[in-house]
């Protein structure tokens, strides 16, 4: 029995360990719904897929990290990270930078639940994208949304490994898992109906799962 609790004890620690890995400091401008404004390094705590213990926090530090704080997704309007990354260019490697904008959104029906999300794509339907720690499958990279940190991924949709339909007032409708019974284009299809020029357009191969961006746009500019 005592080797069972022993188990039992160290597979609970090792879930919760596994389930706030957090992202690594990273340049940000953080606005808060106050209206104040915060630019240093931040970074986001990871949620595991299945299990929320706590409330999603972002941490901020300014440059000479002498000054720290933590603002939940009720105080955060918004937050901007500036990623810095390597690519190859004409067989040389340099340096570059983008920009990544997080939001709070709610993520259960009864809107009591926030999280953070990458804002990928605006307008009247968004697409926003989130990573969280899974159990299984998929397999462990390093990446750079936010930050240069060891992150789970899918291989979908660059690092997150949860992208998003988000429509006002409702709760984003995660549209990435893989289902054996429908493929993208028919689970595309399904949710676009009432858009028939982009049905058409998914019918026709014109539009495939990793121009999910380009979809959404399309949507957002042809179908309102």
């Amino acid at each position: 029995m005592r080797n069972k609790i022993t188990y039992l004890t160290l597979l609970i620690a090792l879930i919760a360990k596994a389930s706030f890995a957090q992202y690594a400091w990273t340049d940000v401008e953080l606005h808060l719904k106050n209206g104040k404004i915060l630019k240093g390094e931040g970074k986001l705590t990871m949620m595991s897929a299945g299990i929320n213990l706590t409330k999603e926090k972002l941490k901020f530090r300014s440059k000479n990290k002498k000054n720290k704080s933590k603002h939940t997704t009720e105080e955060v309007d918004y937050a901007i990270f500036t990623i810095t990354y390597k690519t190859r260019v004409n067989g040389e490697r340099i340096q570059k930078t983008r920009t990544e904008k997080y939001i709070p959104v709610y993520l259960n029906k009864k809107q009591t639940k926030l999280g953070f999300v990458e804002l990928m794509v605006e307008g009247n339907l968004r697409l926003v994208g989130r990573t969280v720690m899974v159990s299984s499958g998929g397999t462990w990279v390093n990446n750079g949304a936010p930050g240069n940190a060891p992150i789970f991924q899918p291989g979908y949709m660059g690092s997150h490994n949860q992208v998003m339909f988000l429509k006002k007032g409702k709760m984003p409708e995660v549209f990435n898992n893989s289902n054996i019974f429908k493929s993208f284009k028919k689970r595309a299809m399904k949710y676009f109906k009432d858009c028939p020029a982009l049905v058409a357009k998914l019918e026709n191969k014109e539009f495939v799962k990793d121009e999910l961006q380009d979809i959404v746009r399309f949507y957002n500019t042809s179908c309102n």
